[in-house]
């Protein structure tokens, strides 16, 4: 693909920290001059460009006024309208009350867990994320938005090890302790190809590339992350309810549903969780669910249809 071509993440990235920090900064100076920013919502202050250095490739102010630090513009673009416009989450009767304590598995840059603070009031989260780069840029976003929030750097399991974690820098949301090249490349395509059917900009010309793009958008690195049961942190924070649990863990979905003590089932009152099925994982991960006295439904996303990729929502 020529330069032309390439995203302005790609073009970020190889910014050195000097450079970016005079582009925030120019930018900065040009929005003072023009129509004030929304105010921030829940309290946060803006941080300054030198703070943004510091974690993620940058700064991105979303349609509701709340600016973060992100890992891929475009991929936060997908969060957003996914979690916050389309409310992907509270389907099927789920619902985030006052004061709700929420467990975020698999919380990535922390978009529900923002979302889960916003929706809540006086919400208290738990928010877990394996990998290094992102873990960081969830702490920094839940620093300046989410004071109640807890962020932990270890992923969740059956039991306490610690594993070989595949993390993909440009499409961090596939990231996973069981990564498989050709699943991923299943998932992107199924989502670029839905996407060119709704006439997203940019999709014709992605589809046209769509190798080159494919192969890019999952080149990786890899890191030896901590995972430690559920029930361990339950314990440890002394958590008597978990009004909602949300579960995005690319394929570890049952390690972590196994890694919950008999005991501490009847602690949550509503699941919200990613699955994929293959080997039968849909039925196994929905048929305990059930066992456990959950009301189980589920939808496939419009942009994942033809994938292995389900939605599941659990209520009591």
């Amino acid at each position: 693909m020529s330069n032309k071509r390439e995203s302005i993440d790609d073009r970020l990235s190889r910014l050195t920290p000097s450079q970016r920090a005079m582009i925030q900064e120019r930018l900065r100076k040009a929005a003072a001059g023009r129509k004030a920013p929304p105010k921030e919502p829940m309290g946060a202050a803006s941080p300054q460009p030198e703070e943004a250095e510091l974690i993620g490739r940058g700064l991105c102010r979303l349609p509701n006024g709340l600016e973060v630090a992100f890992q891929s513009k475009t991929e936060t673009d997908y969060f957003y309208d996914e979690i916050f416009r389309r409310r992907c989450y509270l389907r099927h009767g789920l619902s985030l009350p006052d004061g709700a304590c929420v467990f975020d598995v698999g919380a990535n840059i922390g978009m529900f867990t923002l979302f889960a603070h916003a929706e809540s009031a006086n919400a208290r989260s738990f928010s877990f994320e394996p990998a290094p780069p992102l873990f960081r840029i969830l702490e920094g976003n839940v620093r300046r938005h989410s004071p109640r929030a807890q962020v932990f750097n270890f992923g969740i399991s059956d039991k306490e090890r610690s594993a070989r974690f595949t993390f993909y820098p440009n499409s961090s949301g596939m990231s996973s302790f069981h990564a498989d090249r050709d699943e991923e490349k299943e998932v992107l395509s199924s989502i670029v190809h839905s996407q060119a059917e709704e006439g997203a900009a940019g999709m014709n010309e992605v589809l046209d590339h769509s190798r080159h793009w494919l192969d890019s958008r999952l080149s990786s690195e890899t890191f030896e992350c901590r995972l430690r049961p559920l029930s361990d942190v339950i314990r440890e924070c002394r958590v008597e309810r978990i009004d909602f649990l949300k579960i995005d863990v690319q394929k570890s979905e049952m390690s972590v549903l196994r890694g919950i003590a008999d005991d501490d089932w009847t602690k949550i009152r509503q699941i919200a969780a990613e699955v994929h099925d293959i080997d039968g994982g849909m039925g196994e991960f929905t048929g305990l669910l059930e066992s456990k006295g959950f009301k189980v439904s589920s939808q496939s996303e419009r942009v994942l249809e033809g994938s292995v990729l389900f939605n599941v929502f659990a209520k009591r």
